[in-house]
C-alpha cells in the first residue's frame, strides 16, 4: 500500500485495498471503486499546480457542466473540491477527485475524431470567467544543455510568425487528443483540464494535429478531416494555417520546459526530446503540414 492509498482511503472512508494506482508519473492518478462510487483521484505536486490552480479547473468544470459540456465531473469531499495539502516523499500534493466516466476509450478512427472535434468545439465556445493566464518565459538556465539549441531555435521559428493575439481566443483545454476523452452513448466526454486556460484555441487543434503525427494510422488525413468536420458541426470558427504552426511550435516548447522542470532528464531522454523537437519544426517548415488544413 501506498501513502496515496492511504490518503485516499481516509478521505474517502474506503479500504485502502479498493484503491488503485493507475499512473505514477508526476501526477499520480488514482481510482477507487466501492458498491457506491467510482472516482479517479489526481494527486499534482503543488510545484506543478497550486491550490489556487486546482481551484480554477474544478470551477471551471462545475461551469462546462451547467452549460452542458461533455466533461468531467468534479466530486466534492465533506464540502471540498480541492483535498490535502499532504506530504509524500518530502513534496506536497493536493488533489482533485473527478467522478469515473464509464465509456469505452476514443480510437483514432474518423467516427472517434468526429466525436471529439464536436466535444472540443464546445469546451471552446463556452463562457467561462477564468483570469488570462500569461507566463513568464523560461530562462535557458533552466533548460537542460542538452536541449538548449533546439529549444532557441523553437523559440526563434515561433516569433516569425506573426499571429494576431486576440483572434480565437477562448477557453483552450490545454492537452487536447483523443486520448483525453471516453465515449460514452456516442459522445466525447472529455477530462483531463489540468492545463486548462483562457488562451488561444489554435493550441487545442495543433496538440490533436501533434499527437495524431505519433499515430500508426495509414488515414491520418481523413481523421483529422473528420475531427474538423465534427468540430465545425458546433462553431464556424476558422484556423489560419500560420496559428496552427505557431501553436504546433508552442506545444514543442511547453513540452521541453515541463520535463526539465519536473522530470530528472537522462541523456536519452534529452537526445529523444530532441529529435522530437527537430521532427516538429521540419513538419512545421515542410509540406507536409498542408495537409493538415483547416478546411
Amino acid at each position: 500500500m501506498t501513502d496515496f492509498q492511504a490518503h485516499v482511503g481516509s478521505w474517502l472512508r474506503m479500504e485502502p485495498c479498493d484503491v488503485q494506482m493507475v499512473t505514477d508519473g508526476v501526477n499520480k492518478n488514482l481510482r477507487a471503486r466501492s458498491t457506491n462510487d467510482d472516482v479517479f483521484i489526481r494527486f499534482s505536486p503543488a510545484s506543478l499546480h497550486s491550490p489556487s490552480d486546482l481551484e480554477s479547473e474544478a470551477n471551471t468544470l462545475k461551469k462546462l457542466i451547467s452549460l452542458d459540456v461533455p466533461c468531467c465531473e468534479i466530486v466534492e469531499v465533506d464540502g471540498r473540491q480541492i483535498l490535502g495539502p499532504v506530504t509524500v516523499n518530502e513534496i506536497e500534493f493536493n488533489a482533485l477527485v473527478i467522478r469515473t466516466i464509464v465509456g469505452s476509450p476514443l480510437a483514432p478512427v474518423p467516427a472517434d475524431a468526429k466525436a471529439f472535434g464536436r466535444s472540443l468545439a464546445q469546451v471552446h465556445r463556452a463562457s467561462v470567467d477564468l483570469p488570462i493566464v500569461t507566463k513568464p518565459a523560461t530562462g535557458e538556465d533552466r533548460i537542460h544543455p542538452t536541449l538548449r539549441p533546439i529549444f532557441r531555435e523553437l523559440a526563434e521559428q515561433a516569433d516569425r510568425l506573426r499571429v494576431d493575439p486576440e483572434v480565437n481566443i477562448g477557453i483552450c483545454h490545454g492537452d487536447a487528443w483523443l486520448g483525453n476523452a471516453i465515449m460514452r452513448d456516442g459522445t466525447a466526454v472529455v477530462f483531463d483540464f489540468e492545463f486548462t486556460k483562457v488562451g488561444a484555441l489554435a493550441y487545442d487543434i495543433a496538440t490533436f494535429i501533434w499527437a495524431l503525427r505519433a499515430e500508426q494510422s495509414k488515414e491520418k488525413e481523413l481523421i483529422f478531416n473528420s475531427f474538423v468536420e465534427g468540430y465545425r458541426g458546433e462553431s464556424d470558427r476558422g484556423f489560419r494555417q500560420d496559428e496552427l504552426k505557431r501553436s504546433l511550435l508552442q506545444k514543442e516548447i511547453n513540452n521541453i520546459e515541463f520535463l526539465c522542470e519536473n522530470v530528472t532528464m537522462s541523456r536519452e531522454v534529452g537526445l529523444a526530446t530532441a529529435r522530437l523537437a527537430r521532427e516538429t519544426i521540419d513538419f512545421v517548415l515542410g509540406n507536409e503540414i498542408s495537409r493538415f488544413s483547416w478546411r
